[in-house]
């Protein structure tokens, strides 16, 4: 959110620049002229502008032309509907050599990324000429749509139809955020829109001669013509995959070595079974945000992508770890002796914190995000040391106090330097040879018993 001023000033910029540019390229296209017919939509934000022409000649098809400044993602426009489900959605974006443009025709199913129209659609969209990068400021794809002014998307018992007679047919708009996104992919997989909202267009007025819309040329042209912006939402971010990525890093970078720290530092078991049960919530609230995104986005929707498969994994080895501790806790409480689930429990533990902080690194790519990798790796580095640190300055610590103690006299332990002002204890009362006899060996010959740890 710091650099939305920023962007919008940029984008702002190189969108007039775009619209002078791509005005002189399409003035030579054979398919362009100033008699044609269009009716032109400019985003609030003028990140996009969109025109459309329908040919007077043709009762399947339709032109366009879509352009975009170079630091967006990703553009797109729904026709046929103000809501994404049973929209035919044309997604444009940068191609991998960055010097055209990828236009990928898709269908909407709802709040979910649009999936690429099959090819038994019929639906086929044809590159002409003035599509590319111009300027190097501006992407722009001018195109005819084939059979695309009926569809009918999978799962619907009817078609959605472009209505010719229709001065407020309902369309939609959406944006990506900026940022390196490029593909060759006509399934290529996006972030969530940063703009978006609907417009109605008139297609009355988008009805006539056939040929590439001639977009705006001026900056006091650049605006809507035959298009009227009914709603536009600005600064769109995907909350639910913010939050599962700041949970998920809290519980295995924070909390769950933290859970450590506290057992080893002080022994304190109720305060580690308390740490980790939180983590343990946390947990399964962070993997029920990544289930629920899973299924909004083109590359997650399979569940078999690493992230998940190491995620589901890491899922279903914490309840293990829980259940191993509880049971061992029990035992323990119980015979004062640690049991054969101890090194179980800790050596699954540390897998487990590993697991986590490696499927982080692998879950930023995923989500297109792979710059936040530096951020973990300085948590992580930062960290890690520094419990481990704290730890191994508390061991020396008690060598040290050890060490101090046995060379002081101490009786308890090392070479007494001035024996006779020890205080003798008294003899214990003789009882014989055969009690003698029968006590030696016993564990209170030894002195005090020895409280045995819980975790190895």
């Amino acid at each position: 959110m710091w650099n939305f001023n920023v962007r919008q000033l940029v984008l702002a910029s190189f969108t007039v620049l775009s619209f002078i540019s791509s005005s002189q390229a399409q003035t030579t296209n054979d398919e362009s002229s100033n008699t044609t017919a269009a009716s032109i939509f400019v985003s609030p934000q003028q990140d996009l502008a969109f025109g459309l022409n329908i040919p007077n000649d043709s009762e399947t098809d339709f032109l366009f032309s879509l352009m975009m400044p170079v630091q967006s993602s990703w553009v797109a426009i729904g026709l046929g509907s103000n809501q994404m489900a049973g929209a035919l959605i044309l997604m444009a974006y940068p191609s991998s050599s960055g010097l055209n443009v990828t236009l990928s025709p898709r269908f909407g199913y709802g709040h979910t990324e649009p999936t690429p129209v099959s090819s038994d659609s019929g639906i086929s969209v044809k590159s002409l000429a003035g599509t590319g990068l111009l300027n190097g400021t501006t992407y722009v794809f001018n195109g005819r749509c084939s059979h695309c002014r009926s569809w009918s998307t999978k799962g619907s018992k009817t078609n959605t139809t472009l209505d010719v007679n229709s001065r407020e047919a309902p369309m939609l708009y959406a944006a990506g955020p900026t940022g390196q996104f490029r593909s060759d992919s006509l399934s290529a997989s996006v972030k969530i829109h940063w703009n978006y909202g609907t417009f109605s267009m008139d297609l009355v007025r988008a009805t006539g001669p056939g040929g590439v819309p001639v977009m705006p040329s001026t900056k006091d042209t650049a605006q809507s013509q035959g298009a009227v912006v009914r709603a536009a939402k600005e600064d769109k971010r995907d909350t639910t995959a913010i939050a599962h990525a700041v949970i998920m890093v809290i519980s295995f970078v924070g909390l769950y070595p933290f859970g450590v720290l506290v057992l080893r530092l002080g022994g304190w078991v109720r305060w580690h079974a308390a740490n980790q049960g939180l983590a343990l919530v946390l947990v399964i609230i962070g993997s029920s945000l990544g289930f629920k995104i899973s299924g909004t986005y083109l590359r997650t929707k399979n569940f078999n992508t690493a992230h998940q498969v190491i995620g589901i994994l890491i899922f279903i080895f914490i309840f293990v770890q829980f259940t191993l501790g509880f049971l061992h806790h029990r035992t323990f409480k119980k015979t004062q002796q640690t049991t054969k689930l101890a090194p179980v429990h800790v050596w699954l533990g540390r897998l487990i914190i590993l697991m986590g902080v490696i499927n982080g690194f692998i879950g930023f790519p995923l989500a297109l995000s792979p710059d936040y990798n530096y951020v973990l790796a300085g948590l992580v580095l930062f960290i890690f040391p520094g419990f481990a640190l704290i730890i191994v300055t508390k061991n020396l610590i008690q060598k040290y106090w050890k060490k101090s103690k046995e060379g002081s006299g101490d009786p308890a332990g090392g070479y007494n330097m001035e024996p006779w002002k020890q205080t003798q204890a008294p003899n214990p009362t003789y009882a014989g040879p055969d009690q003698q006899s029968r006590d030696i060996g016993r564990p209170a010959d030894l002195g005090a018993q020895q409280n045995a740890r819980e975790y190895v």
